[in-house]
């Protein structure tokens, strides 16, 4: 069993996480034109979270074993998208660009000295921009972004912790808007759009599997 704690003083272990993300990015109705039109969908995207746990008091449950804390984050990354071009297209590609911050309950159990288990929930805001598309010298494709996509996030999340090494996975959920104005060439597309703006209502959720370490600060 894990030694009690005999102060009640607050503490918080802080963590960073470095993420594989595989954000859904599958749109409510498909469009003939644009990043979300059909057969384009991410390919793998990457993630850097910092945050921490704060709990307010010693483990009282389970006979010492666990405590109830606050888990928040903040996460910045990028994902990769398959924009289902021409194989012979050689222009600019941009990929979607996202940040996340959530707040949320977190239940630890440390039922050994050397690890600890977190499973916690969080709701938060997540923004994404990008997905710019472009071909200066022939301008036979071009997506331009012309707002970021803001939408509401919740998740749940698992954290194993072998003393400071942390593995873990996330599920979150979102749904946003993203608006692009786009260009798609006639002679490479036969439905070629000219200059028109989409809207975009995408989901936007993820999947995320992490690496990481915890380090541990109690106020004085």
């Amino acid at each position: 069993m894990p030694t009690m704690r005999h102060s009640a003083r607050p503490y918080k272990t802080k963590f960073k996480h470095f993420i594989y993300f595989m954000p859904d990015m599958t749109p409510d109705k498909v469009q003939d034109y644009g990043p979300f039109k059909a057969g384009a969908s991410p390919k793998w995207g990457v993630m850097f979270e910092s945050g921490a746990f704060r709990f307010f008091d010693d483990n009282f449950m389970l006979g010492g074993a666990g405590n109830i804390g606050l888990y928040s984050s903040f996460g910045i990354g990028a994902s990769f998208h398959d924009f289902k071009l021409p194989d012979n297209f050689s222009g600019l590609k941009l990929p979607f660009l996202f940040a996340d911050l959530k707040l949320g309950p977190d239940i630890r159990l440390e039922f050994v000295d050397f690890m600890k288990v977190d499973l916690y929930g969080n709701i938060g805001v997540l923004v994404s921009y990008g997905g710019f598309v472009g071909n200066i010298s022939s301008d036979e494709t071009f997506y331009k972004p012309t707002r970021p996509a803001i939408a509401l996030q919740t998740g749940v999340g698992l954290n194993i912790a072998l003393r400071r090494f942390v593995v873990g996975v996330q599920y979150t959920m979102a749904k946003g808007a993203y608006e692009f104005e786009v260009r798609e060439d006639a002679s490479v597309y036969p439905n070629g759009s000219n200059e028109q703006v989409f809207p975009y209502d995408v989901n936007l959720n993820s999947l995320r599997l992490h690496i990481g370490y915890y380090t541990t600060k109690r106020k004085r």
